[in-house]
């Protein structure tokens, strides 16, 4: 074969044949690399040839040779190249919670995954250029030894992979698998327990806070950043923005209370908060929604094991028990797959269909009842006096707490009584969070019982009392 030929057929390569007396030597640029042949038998059987002798050419189109594909994190593209550099605890911990702020990681989780790295980091006691795979193994040890939960020690795994692995590039948690949660069924309040727990709540706030949840099927997280700009009774929805997962949805607005949101909407700012926070500018804390559900729960006498969540899988259950479509269902709670939802099905009992919220069917769009309930508080008075200001139909009264702890008078102020129909009342009580200065003064022992379930008990009769008394006397 001439040595023009085979040079014809090799690629990619520019060649050359420079034939002396008896030896040809072929010189092939192979992607910048050269290779050198003798003679072209030596160049044909280092290449494949077809049929003809002719070397292959390579496939083109989706045939074509594909540049590697990388399986791991290149040094140069991490986050921190532990490999090389060796920074400190601090250091590290500073440069991967930038990294997920950059990423837009929710606060909530940043905070989490910097707890959690800092406890690591904190037991290893070295550079963070020095773990291995052995020593997060210790460390997982350690904490189920020390009886955390398999919740916890899946998010400190968690933590440990996305900064080592999947932004320095390293392998300190392969095969290290994420520990199974055990798999619970939801506690579920029936339907008279939840009518229990929205009478039981003392103030108008905590009503309408727990009936949102259950009614609407939100989170706690939820429904304390709720605006009023959210909420559009025109098409009788609630917007939900940027949920768990950063998603937005639509939520059905209850019938029930439809009233009481546009009679508070008139009195508001559009941007404002439906739940403010004690602190301008700021939404009610999800702390204190859940110190609400447990006060509700203690005066109701509802001994389950109950949340703020719990009230979001009642209102999927029944729904489910009334024959909504699962993913109906799935799409109210914004769960991004139908297996989460599904659970749900486990618990249900199965009833008619439910087309609205579950809550206008107990409730059948009447005012929810205000109650409370007492327990005795050492020396108190109790003072009520008509309104000021109040020119209103329904008649108005307002009442004032004397406490006498230790000869120095302690006034609790902001209840109010209604009577909207003959021997109708309705007792509306402020937050606990609205007497935190004037209970600065009070013994531990005398705010632990203003706080029990039994003092709203006491004050319900006491209050009612004097009112009808008062009525009488006027008369």
């Amino acid at each position: 074969m001439e040595a023009q030929e085979v040079c014809e057929g090799l690629f990619p390569a520019v060649s050359e044949a420079l034939e002396s007396s008896r030896i040809v030597y072929i010189c092939v640029l192979n992607e910048g690399r050269g290779i050198m042949f003798a003679n072209a038998r030596e160049a044909v059987v280092r290449f494949r040839t077809y049929n003809n002798g002719r070397v292959y050419r390579p496939a083109r189109g989706r045939f074509a040779p594909r540049s590697r594909v990388e399986d791991q994190l290149a040094p140069s593209r991490a986050v921190m190249n532990l490999g090389r550099q060796q920074p400190t605890a601090d250091e590290f911990l500073r440069a991967i919670i930038r990294e997920m702020r950059i990423r837009f990681y929710k606060r909530k989780t940043v905070s989490t995954y910097r707890n959690a790295l800092r406890g690591f980091l904190s037991w290893f006691g070295a550079g963070p250029h020095l773990a291995t795979r052995e020593d997060v193994r210790c460390y997982l040890e350690l904490m189920v030894d020390g009886g955390a939960g398999a919740s916890w020690v899946g998010i400190t795994l968690s933590a440990i992979r996305t900064s080592f692995d999947k932004m320095c590039g390293q392998n300190i948690t392969l095969g290290l698998e994420t520990p199974r949660r055990p798999k619970r069924l939801p506690v579920v309040l029936s339907p008279q327990e939840i009518l229990r727990l929205l009478e039981a709540a003392p103030s108008h706030r905590d009503k309408l806070l727990l009936g949102l949840m259950y009614a609407c099927g939100l989170r706690v997280s939820e429904v304390v950043r709720l605006r009023w700009t959210d909420l559009d009774f025109d098409r009788r929805v609630i917007r939900v923005w940027q949920g768990k997962g950063s998603r937005d949805r639509q939520v059905m607005l209850p019938i029930s209370f439809e009233p009481v949101l546009k009679g508070l909407a008139t009195n508001s700012k559009a941007n404002e908060y439906l739940f403010p926070g004690a602190r301008a500018g700021r939404y009610l804390s999800p702390q204190t929604a859940r110190r609400a559900m447990a006060r509700a729960m203690a005066i109701a006498v509802i001994r389950k094991a109950a949340s703020p969540h719990s009230l979001r899988h009642s209102f999927a259950v029944h729904l489910v028990e009334r024959g909504t479509d699962i993913q109906y269902v799935q799409q109210l709670l914004g769960h991004a797959k139908l297996e989460t939802t599904r659970i749900y099905t486990r618990v249900a009992i199965g009833a008619q269909a439910a087309p609205h919220s579950p809550l206008d069917v107990l409730t059948k769009a009447a005012e929810l009842s205000e109650a409370g309930a007492a327990r005795p508080v050492g020396k108190m008075r109790i003072t009520i006096a008509s309104r000021p200001g109040c020119k209103g139909k329904v008649p108005t009264m307002e009442v004032q707490l004397l406490i006498l702890t230790e000869g120095r008078p302690v006034w609790l102020k902001g209840i109010v009584v209604r009577e909207p129909r003959a021997g109708w009342l309705t007792l509306d009580v402020p937050p606990l969070e609205a007497w935190d200065e004037p209970l600065r003064w009070v013994s531990p022992a005398e705010r632990e019982r203003i706080e029990s379930p039994q003092f709203y008990r006491l004050l319900e009769r006491q209050i009612t009392s004097r009112y009808l008394c008062t009525k009488v006397a006027r008369n």
